[in-house]
């Protein structure tokens, strides 16, 4: 009965360490594709460069983190793919990026911004919460994220003020000013554009 015990275990220990190995090489052989696409994103070839996006966005959350690296490079052409592979990988793009808001590279920081910017009203739950809660420099790249997105981040930012008593009420305000500021500036941009175009 105790050998029997122990060839189970054997078995079970055995098991593990083949499922394991397994696994461990599909995600390396997932993560060497990863690469060449993410190399791909330097390409002078438009066909080569859109298969990667496509590629890339169709990788999900495994992708993440090698996209955000490219922001670092400074190539604005690799960086503004990855941005756009990144948008197509919507939410689970978004908490990562919202970490880049604080970086000390300025080129990183702001091309998350950006980004965020891009998913829209998708970002802003997590974009509020660095207001509330992010050091300087993450809450001053957060309000400009939210200025970009505009309009559709208004209706999260009021139910903001309004119903949660810890929130930074001041910059809150401010955020929600400068948006309101944009659009008054939008509209009279537009209508003296028509204006003149008569």
């Amino acid at each position: 009965m105790k050998f029997r015990a122990i060839h189970i275990a054997s078995i079970l220990i055995l098991t593990a360490f083949i499922f394991t190995a397994a696994c461990t090489g599909s995600s390396g052989q997932g993560n060497s594709e990863i690469s060449r696409y993410i190399e791909d994103l330097y390409s002078e070839d438009k066909d080569t460069v859109t298969s990667a996006v496509k590629e890339l966005a169709g990788s999900g959350e495994a992708a993440v983190n090698p996209l955000i690296n490219v922001f670092s490079s400074g190539n604005q052409q690799a960086s503004g793919y990855a941005a756009v592979a990144l948008v197509y990988i919507g939410e689970p793009a978004i908490e990562p990026l919202t970490k880049e808001l604080g970086s000390d590279n300025e080129d990183e920081s702001d091309w998350a911004s950006n980004t965020l910017a891009l998913m829209g009203s998708k970002a802003v739950p997590d974009l509020i919460e660095i207001v509330n809660t992010g050091s300087d420099t993450e809450k001053e790249q957060a309000a400009i994220t939210l200025i970009k997105i505009g309009e559709n981040a208004l209706p999260l930012l009021n139910l903001e003020l309004n119903t949660n008593a810890e929130a930074d009420q001041a910059e809150i305000i401010s955020i929600i000013r400068s948006i309101e500021a944009t659009q008054n500036l939008q509209e009279k941009l537009n209508y003296t554009a028509d204006a003149a175009s008569v």
